[in-house]
């Protein structure tokens, strides 16, 4: 009777992990990284942002992702909406960069990602957070020879 409960119990916990491992695989996946910030006039910052889905994979439909603007203490100085037009349905379109807009505040020191939905057939569907893995980009320091 042990013997039994015992291959049924391993049965089980071994299917569990195969259900697990699978929903990790289809786990769709959206590095993101803050390119550049544009001063536009009328004290608007525009933060370039690019997605890429390391292509092969399946794509991304239009997204609405809700963004955080904060300061160094970690305090809310903005909250705004970026839009994604859709991309990553091949390794040609694997990346798409796209605008926060915000005012422009010496204070702002990070960004957070709070929300993100997908449109699919006409609804807004929530993406779980752990589709985004935020990138730390720091570009080139450029100079002029003497």
């Amino acid at each position: 009777m042990i013997k039994g409960n015992f291959a049924i119990l391993a049965t089980m916990l071994l299917s569990l992990a195969s259900i697990a491992a699978a929903s990790a695989e289809d786990q769709r996946y959206i590095s993101i990284r803050n390119t550049d910030n544009v001063w536009v006039p009328g004290g608007i910052c525009a933060l370039q942002f690019r997605l890429d889905n390391g292509g092969g994979a399946q794509g991304f439909n239009k997204l609405a992702v809700t963004m955080r603007v904060k300061d160094k203490q970690g305090n809310i100085l903005e909250e705004g909406v970026m839009d994604v037009e859709p991309f990553g349905d091949s390794d040609a379109t694997r990346s798409q960069h796209a605008f926060l807009e915000t005012s422009c505040n010496d204070e702002a020191s990070s960004i957070e990602i709070v929300k993100a939905t997908e449109e699919t057939d006409g609804n807004e569907i929530n993406l779980p957070l752990s589709t985004f893995d935020p990138q730390y980009y720091q570009p080139l320091a450029v100079s002029i020879t003497k």
